[in-house]
């Protein structure tokens, strides 16, 4: 079990004024079995009146509303949790089974999963787990720059390459031809200055995390932000707005320091 202190900040920059601006923003870490959340500020610039609520995989929602022109928001979380990974979490949900957006396989992927499966002896979802990470740790590399949000598990895995997004999806991906129920987390890890994802699986009576970027199981050094059945569900911020804008730069940074509670 650890406390940890954690500071998130994400700053969008719109290259003209944008104006009717309503965002959604799931950066508030949710309360769980296995995390107690002792504090958390939420900071958001310009000001704007917001609204809390709960969407359907639990995640803490905060909507907002810009009305006037602008080219920037801000927004900014402090406080501290306390993590036991050891915890039994279990909001099971059925739609975990099945693929969904960004996990969807093609051809390639469900022969891979085929080969790989063939030579798996392992029996309890955990140790299978375990054992697909490694073989697509033998075989995919982590680089950035070189697919983006928009990328799927079949894109990822054609190039090889990829992000903890990427490889997350991918993960997921196999998992679920192999009928293991998991779940997307997008959070924060120490030693990590963005923002990173990692999966859960169920072993039939709680959940595990395991990060297959780092090929390791979860520990306290891990905090969510949300979950979901991939990327799509877990966005940290998504936003409709007006204006003559053709781009947008958002810039991401976090610290997250744990200490023995």
């Amino acid at each position: 079990m650890k406390r940890l202190n954690f500071t998130f900040s994400t700053k969008l920059t719109f290259d003209n004024y944008v104006y009717d601006h309503s965002f959604a923003l799931r950066c508030v870490p949710p309360e769980t079995a296995g995390q107690h959340i002792v504090s958390c500020e939420l900071d958001i610039s310009p000001f704007a009146s917001t609204k809390q609520t709960v969407d359907a995989f639990g995640n803490n929602v905060t909507s907002g509303y810009l009305k006037g022109e602008h080219r920037f928001l801000d927004f900014e979380i402090k406080g501290s949790a306390v993590i036991d990974s050891d915890a039994v979490r279990d909001d099971y949900m059925p739609c975990y089974l099945y693929q969904s957006k960004f996990t969807k396989p093609d051809g390639a992927i469900t022969e891979y999963y085929e080969k790989i499966k063939a030579e798996c002896t392992a029996k309890s979802p955990f140790e299978r787990t375990v054992y697909f990470s490694d073989r697509l740790s033998e075989i995919m590399t982590y680089e950035k720059g070189v697919t983006d949000t928009k990328t799927t598990a079949a894109d990822a895995f054609a190039l090889k390459k990829g992000v903890c997004q990427d490889f997350t999806h991918v993960m997921l991906s196999i998992l679920r031809l192999d009928g293991i129920a998991c779940r997307y987390i997008a959070g924060l890890a120490c030693c990590d200055g963005e923002t990173h994802s990692w999966l859960e699986l169920w072993t039939g009576e709680r959940w595990i995390g395991f990060d297959p970027t780092n090929n390791c199981s979860v520990n306290d050094d891990y905090l969510v932000l949300s979950q979901g059945r991939d990327f799509g569900d877990c966005a940290i911020d998504r936003g409709v707005m007006f204006g003559a804008y053709t781009r947008q730069l958002q810039l991401i940074s976090s610290l997250l320091t744990a200490s023995y509670y």
